[in-house]
């Protein structure tokens, strides 16, 4: 397997001033239907937490398109693109939240309030790791987090259920430890890719998940 490499964070800001990205989950092996998804707005929490739900979608869950708020390398934030005009998505970002008390596990959110999210949010040190892919005309970006503590962090794409009884698979970074092994047992979840992918349409709030395609 080739080794994954950093993406220069310059030249994909250089990009992002004529186009804008969306996630998508990738690699999924147990639950291939969530395979070159996109992370809809839609919540199951008291959280804003981007997922993927099963067709069909509520044209109101808009997309959260990104861009990369900084050039420095090594690492970037993550800026969440406003709909225009308003409703939701606001200008704001992406970020991992400890909130859920889960050891070596962090929600991915949505917030345009860093200062409200705790001490333990965390959303300045993203990483873009481009890989190659055979017979692609493009590398793939995958999201990954500055390393902290040692061990193994990877995306988990795990099932919840909306307050509206709709399955949900939302993306956690997880490291898998004694800590946790006994929460993760009670869950459903997946080893997956959160992949950068590039917006084609303008942004209209009006048009199915907030973009025209």
């Amino acid at each position: 397997m080739k080794a994954m490499r950093l993406l220069s964070l310059a030249a994909l800001a250089a990009t992002a001033a004529a186009a804008d990205y969306f996630f998508i989950l990738t690699g999924s092996t147990s639950h291939p239907a969530l395979n070159n998804e996109r992370l809809r707005a839609n919540t199951s929490t008291t959280y804003f937490s981007p997922g993927v739900t099963a067709p069909p979608h509520n044209p109101a869950d808009h997309f959260n398109r990104v861009r990369v708020a900084s050039p420095a390398d090594p690492y970037t934030m993550l800026h969440v693109v406003p709909t225009n005009p308003h409703p939701p998505p606001v200008p704001g970002y992406y970020g991992l939240s400890d909130r859920d008390g889960v050891p070596d596990a962090y929600r991915l959110v949505y917030t345009y309030r860093p200062e409200d999210e705790g001490a333990g949010f965390a959303y300045r040190e993203f990483q873009l790791l481009r890989t190659p892919v055979r017979c692609a005309p493009r590398d793939r970006v995958v999201l990954r987090y500055r390393p902290t503590g040692g061990g193994m962090w990877r995306w988990f794409a795990v099932r919840e259920t909306t307050a509206a009884g709709v399955e949900k698979w939302v993306p956690w970074y997880i490291k898998r430890s004694p800590s946790n092994e006994a929460e993760l047992a009670g869950w459903d979840y997946d080893a997956v890719e959160v992949e950068l992918v590039e917006a084609k349409g303008p942004v209209n709030s009006g048009a199915p998940g907030g973009v025209e395609e």
